[in-house]
């Protein structure tokens, strides 16, 4: 039997003053989480999940992620309630799915905006003052402006959970949704922030919100590692924002982002524990790994599979024997986890990519097949298969594979920036030249793609489209190091010492401790002047 009744004796009790009821005690969250286990997106990590055990024992649950989540945390992607109830206040106020939702027919309890005022106070909030619509009209609702409805499958509309104040703000900055134009489609996003500014002065729209940091993240703004260091050290945000700001830093973090995973490795919330690991850039030091080992033993599941995922391939001698032990482990803890899967080609290319980190070309090599195995078109199986083959000086053999997932999946910017890779390496490089510039055009808002065009561009004699190039993704990646050594490199080929020596400097000051930058902008500092 699986018991889900609070046991606190804690009940709601209304606060005149503010119209919102609040409670005595919070709840735990054993009803949320066992709801959890089918309204959310999530990938299962145990064979069996035992409904009432700690739902992160058994499922791995998706982040906001892109493609999921807007930046802001609101629905994009199909993820069902989970993920965007953590978000909101009523999940933070110990607001459950049954004091909406009775738990077996899943139908609201209350009709309309008597749902809502179980705990809002109808004479605050149900009236002209506070929402500004006619009464009774659609923009009267509660629903309509704090949970906004998008489409799937084009018949099903699904409430975004995370029962938030509409920021159209943040629209403006952002690029993000808002339930206002949602209605006034003939309206602008301007327009909306303007008239709630007029409504509510001083309201929710004049407070930073997460959106600005995770946003910053995706796009790789100058300030990107420092707005997520913010973010995730900020014990007042929801586990899953801060989580989410740990997997966008990998791609910034510095020695500075150094005590903010750690601090993240002990953590209260078991969310942002396991994606600790997952900030970790991709050539992490020693002293930063070794912090991530506790979690070896953490006593969540999903953790423990996070750690092990994040080590393997490193030196077990840089860990104590306890951690060793722990990590072989969790290690069998995270290939189980693939294996629940093992009917999808997805567990075999993610046991695949284990096999990689740990050196084991052969077993990859078979993870990899087993997957096309399972499907003859799955795209990241050929594409890592490829690379693998690649590693072992099969070129042809790959390029093969490359080729045919790109008959696959025309449209994929990754599959044909490895086929062109491939083609330089084989000095065609007029074909690499089409394939490189079709992955840029595919995919603008990579920087990799766009630099590797450029390089391109550059060595088959275009320095001017390639400057123009590396200047545009330079405005939009301002912390790329490798667009801007590339930019200090072409300019000085071209003469143009006063440019190479801005962005030598911009250089120096995402990599200060780096002595050979330094040397560097000395000498353009002499050039420039001559």
């Amino acid at each position: 039997t699986i018991w889900l009744k609070p046991t606190d004796n804690g009940h709601w009790e209304m606060n005149p003053e503010t119209g919102i009821a609040r409670r005595t005690e919070q709840l735990a969250s054993a009803e949320v989480e066992a709801c959890a286990a089918c309204h959310s997106r999530r990938k299962v990590i145990a064979k069996d999940p035992v409904p009432g055990e700690p739902y992160l024992d058994g499922y791995l649950p998706a982040l906001l992620e892109p493609g999921l989540y807007h930046a802001d945390g609101q629905i994009d992607g199909e993820v069902y309630e989970y993920g965007s109830f953590l978000q909101s206040r009523m999940y933070h106020a110990g607001v459950t799915c049954s004091d909406c939702h009775d738990p077996h027919s899943t139908k609201l309890r209350a009709d309309g905006n008597a749902l809502c005022g179980q705990c809002h106070l109808p004479a605050k909030f149900d009236v002209t003052e506070h929402h500004h619509h006619q009464p009774g009209s659609a923009g009267a609702q509660c629903v309509n402006c704090h949970m906004p409805t998008k489409t799937y499958m084009i018949v099903d509309a699904r409430r975004d959970h995370s029962i938030r104040v509409p920021r159209p703000d943040l629209s403006v900055a952002l690029g993000t949704p808002n339930a206002c134009t949602q209605c006034h489609a003939e309206s602008s996003a301007g327009w909306a922030a303007q008239t709630l500014a007029g409504w509510y002065p001083g309201g929710r729209q004049t407070t930073p919100h997460y959106g600005t940091a995770l946003h910053a993240g995706r796009i790789g703004a100058a300030d990107a590692e420092q707005q997520l260091d913010r973010l995730i050290l900020d014990r007042s945000q929801p586990a899953i924002v801060r989580a989410s700001g740990l997997v966008g830093l990998a791609p910034y973090a510095s020695s500075a982002s150094e005590p903010v995973i750690k601090a993240a490795v002990a953590d209260a919330e078991p969310l942002v524990r396991l994606a600790a690991p997952r900030a970790l850039p991709a050539s992490a030091p020693p002293a930063i790994l070794q912090a991530i080992a506790p979690l070896l033993s953490d006593p969540v599941r999903t953790v423990r599979i996070e750690a092990a995922r994040a080590l393997a391939g490193t030196d077990l001698l840089a860990l104590t024997p306890q951690q060793q032990t722990a990590f072989i482990k969790a290690t069998a803890e995270l290939v189980a986890a693939e294996k629940v899967d093992a009917d999808r080609p997805e567990a075999h290319l993610n046991l695949g990519l284990l096999d990689l980190r740990r050196r084991e070309l052969p077993e990859a090599e078979k993870e990899y097949r087993t997957a096309l195995r399972l499907d003859p078109n799955f795209v990241p199986a050929l594409v890592n298969l490829a690379d693998l083959d690649r590693a072992r000086g099969m070129d042809a053999q790959g390029e093969e594979l490359l080729k045919h997932a790109m008959a696959i999946e025309p449209g994929n910017a990754g599959v044909r920036y490895a086929l062109g890779l491939s083609l330089v390496r084989r000095h065609d490089y007029q074909g690499a030249l089409d394939l490189l510039r079709r992955a840029h055009e595919l995919a603008p808002e990579n920087a990799r793609y766009a630099y590797v065009y450029a390089v391109a561009l550059n060595s088959t004699g275009a320095p001017a489209d390639a400057l123009a190039l590396l200047e545009r993704t330079h405005q939009q990646h301002p912390t790329d190091r490798n667009v801007l050594t590339v930019l200090v490199s072409i300019e000085q080929d071209q003469g143009d010492f006063a440019k190479a020596l801005r962005y030598a400097r911009e250089l120096v000051a995402l990599n200060p401790g780096d002595a050979r930058l330094r040397a560097l902008v000395s000498d353009l500092e002499k050039k420039a002047v001559q």
